[in-house]
């Protein structure tokens, strides 16, 4: 069971990858061909956004590990009880996730809703 577990998890996760990059490359033609029939010119927009975006999830990304981290450092701190095993790993996972999603829109917040 634990191996199609596994094996359903890798799955789930290229699938997940491969839909971002389908709708990411979908969406990104349709504005181009959409500023083409416009009459505008689609080589003038910069990537910036991109940019941001992956910064955003970067910082997200960095946050959930060093809220993984502190979860271990927790449980084998054996300060708490076996009993509340799992919230110690929540809970620091999403605040340092907020934490940073706050350092991004503090750092790059003006320049990401333009």
């Amino acid at each position: 069971m634990d191996l199609i577990g596994i094996a359903l998890m890798v799955f789930s996760m290229v699938l997940l990858v491969v839909s971002i990059y389908y709708i990411m490359t979908t969406t990104r033609h349709k504005e181009k061909m959409a500023m083409i029939e416009k009459g505008l010119e689609p080589s003038l927009i910069k990537d910036e956004r991109f940019f941001l975006d992956a910064m955003k999830f970067g910082l997200a990304a960095i946050g959930a590990g060093l809220g993984f981290f502190a979860g271990m450092i927790l449980e084998t701190s054996k300060i708490f009880h076996s009993d509340i095993e799992l919230p110690l790993y929540y809970a620091p996972i999403f605040i340092f996730i907020g934490i940073g999603l706050i350092i991004f829109y503090k750092v790059f917040g003006k320049r990401y809703r333009s």
